[in-house]
């Protein structure tokens, strides 16, 4: 599987917004299918924090790792590094269909 890595105060988290971290957003936020093509137009704080949080965790599956932040973990680092959110959003843009953006193959264990 394919992800990317959002930096944040130095440290790379894996990233990854396939149809599994859509899914999950789409649980956690009672967000329709026909609704997400609109990720980002408006969204809450909250609605951005789940959809990175979920798009971080779905980079950690796909890297065969444990993911061991929390989404108020996730809104403690962007406490220090607010540029994250918007890396997060060109992240998913480029896995959504934008620009091809570098990507990384996971190693098989």
């Amino acid at each position: 599987m394919t992800y990317n890595f959002l930096e944040i105060n130095d440290k790379k988290y894996p990233i990854k917004f396939g149809f599994n971290a859509l899914r999950k957003y789409s649980a956690k936020t009672n967000t329709s299918l026909s609704d997400l093509d609109k990720l980002g137009a408006n969204m809450t704080l909250d609605g951005a924090l789940i959809l990175i949080y979920c798009g971080i965790e779905d980079g950690y599956r796909a890297a065969n790792q444990d993911c061991k932040i929390s989404v108020d973990d996730l809104a403690d680092l962007i406490d220090t590094d607010y540029d994250a959110i918007a890396k997060a959003m060109t992240i998913l843009s480029d896995q959504m269909g934008g620009s091809k953006g570098k990507k990384t193959k996971a190693k098989k264990k």
